[in-house]
């Protein structure tokens, strides 16, 4: 019998932070990774695949140099995303598409441009949301959120409508990695609000990628990996 082949995972964001802390515990386990990234080169990986998400055509782009290198597709992992803090009166319309464009439109386009590869290996895809925007409101954070909550719903109509030979889901993470510049204040005052008093790590969201890829009967889900945050209500 032939050895069974490693399965083949494309990780958007795969750079920095989150999404290169998931990049790095597919191929600890097993798998072959094709590292997307901006401006941030991975290194260690099958590939690392340049591509600007914010374009219109930057998922098309991504999805033709994946084809590039690899003939199969397990898993889609969506974790590329713009984070940006403005109030109402300084989010004009260039400000909301920003967010929209990368948080949201980008996973579509991009799911859309591989479905092909998904669905000739019976595969998955897993976006990254969060607990802001995904599960509940956060004041400050208007249009990301909103492309938060656009992702969420994004992520539970192609669960609808891929299956059965794809399944979608998605993991909002809560604090498990402060964004630069966050004081020990703050980092105390987001802790306290997390009923398991404590913050998570990038690896419980690995974790968690792992999981809804190899959970055949799982699709539509959105899964909290935030400590309970979400049941403490918006961010004041």
């Amino acid at each position: 019998m032939p050895p069974r082949r490693r399965p083949v995972a494309l990780v958007t964001g795969a750079g920095v932070r989150v999404g290169h802390a998931v990049a790095r515990d597919l191929v600890r386990h097993g798998w072959r990774v094709a590292a997307h990234f901006r401006s941030h080169r991975p290194r260690g990986f099958d590939a690392a695949l340049e591509a600007d998400l914010a374009k219109p055509d930057g998922p098309g782009a991504l999805a033709a140099a994946f084809r590039e290198r690899f003939d199969r597709l397990d898993l889609l992992v969506n974790a590329a995303a713009a984070f940006d803090a403005l109030p109402v009166e300084e989010t004009d319309a260039a400000a909301f598409d920003s967010q929209m464009d990368v948080n949201a439109r980008a996973p579509l386009l991009l799911t859309r441009a591989l479905l092909r590869e998904l669905r000739a290996a019976g595969g998955s895809v897993v976006n990254l949301l969060d607990v802001g925007g995904a599960l509940v409101p956060w004041r400050g954070f208007a249009a990301y959120a909103a492309s938060k909550a656009a992702l969420a719903r994004l992520t539970e109509c192609l669960a609808l409508e891929l299956a059965p030979e794809v399944r979608v889901n998605g993991i909002a993470p809560g604090v498990v990695l402060f964004p630069e510049g966050y004081d020990a204040k703050k980092r105390r005052a987001l802790t306290d609000r997390i009923p398991l008093r404590r913050t998570g790590a990038p690896e419980d969201v690995a974790a968690a990628v792992r999981y809804l890829a190899g959970a055949t009967f799982v699709t539509g889900a959105i899964l909290p990996i935030d400590g309970g945050r979400h049941l403490s209500g918006r961010v004041d």
